[in-house]
């Protein structure tokens, strides 16, 4: 089925992502998708915007071009419209691509609109705390991180003298430095965490909440196999200072933190967490809010295609 022949087809296109294979698609596209519109986003947030007006503009298939956050973007948008016929394609185009591993992806752009290709898929959804105090909610269809990590991007995305040029000159040395001051100065936090309802008190290092077992470009905390259809992989790091940390990052790098001590894993239906001081909570690679946050899984929420 092509998209000349009836099916309305938008491809959402995130500019900024992975430019030179984001090129290499668009070419692709006159080609194998000819007669799909075509939108590209123009500022943080866009897409969800553009995913929102695509359901309402009658498209039943919505491609979205870019990296996971571009994805998680559209299908806000798409879930927000709350129109569940809607058909959300993704071609990785960005950085890291973590909701595709695994999977296999179609060689040519027109398969996207090919319907035996469909994969009814969960949702994440998480409820968070605003600077503000007031309640955020948001969908994510790859992973959230609470505690060392996401504070490490809340670091990355603050607009100091010192962000600013190490981002001009390259955003690799800008990550390893807000993560260096980061682990300079952290310790764990007590932390409360609710798994299916059960209560416990911990001092937290980090708390990743996956819908994918990757994060980060392909890293795992020691396993490949996704949640199990209905649930979300609860990873706890718990109580490990500076030195741990790093010892724990070297076999992350290395495929080898299966084992490892410090983190309980467990899948569940829902995950609440708070914290003795405010921590914040990053979904699909934005930092949204902070804690206390509660996580939750919608089974079969989303027709996706990749």
């Amino acid at each position: 089925m092509a998209a000349d022949d009836g099916e309305r087809v938008v491809c959402i296109v995130n500019p900024t992502s992975g430019v030179q294979r984001r090129r290499l698609i668009e070419q692709r596209l006159a080609v194998e998708l000819p007669g799909a519109d075509r939108w590209q986003t123009r500022h943080p947030g866009h897409a969800v915007e553009l995913g929102r007006q695509a359901v309402a503009d009658g498209y039943r298939t919505v491609v979205a071009i870019g990296g996971d956050g571009t994805l998680s973007d559209v299908a806000n948008g798409i879930l927000a419209a709350g129109d569940e016929k809607v058909r959300l394609a993704y071609v990785p185009a960005g950085t890291c691509n973590d909701f595709v591993r695994g999977l296999d992806p179609v060689t040519d752009l027109g398969q996207l609109l090919d319907s035996g290709r469909d994969r009814a898929t969960d949702v994440g959804a998480v409820t968070f705390t605003r600077a503000d105090g007031s309640s955020g909610h948001r969908y994510f269809l790859v992973n959230c991180t609470v505690g060392l990590i996401s504070t490490i991007g809340l670091r990355f995305t603050e607009k100091t003298p010192v962000n600013r040029v190490l981002k001009r000159v390259n955003l690799q040395l800008a990550e390893v430095a807000s993560g260096a001051r980061t682990l300079a100065g952290w310790k764990p936090v007590e932390a409360r965490l609710e798994l299916d309802g059960e209560p416990s008190r911990h001092p937290l290092s980090n708390l990743a909440v996956l819908k994918v077992p990757y994060f980060a470009g392909g890293l795992t905390f020691g396993s490949t196999r996704p949640a199990e259809p209905g649930q979300l992989d609860a990873v706890a790091v718990l109580g490990l200072g500076r030195a741990g940390v790093l010892g724990l990052m070297w076999r992350v790098l290395r495929g080898s933190a299966a084992g490892h001590p410090a983190i309980r894993r467990r899948q569940v239906r829902t995950v609440a967490v708070d914290a003795d001081i405010p921590l914040p909570v990053e979904v699909d690679g934005e930092i949204v809010g902070y804690t206390p946050a509660t996580f939750s899984v919608h089974p079969a929420q989303l027709t996706t295609v990749v």
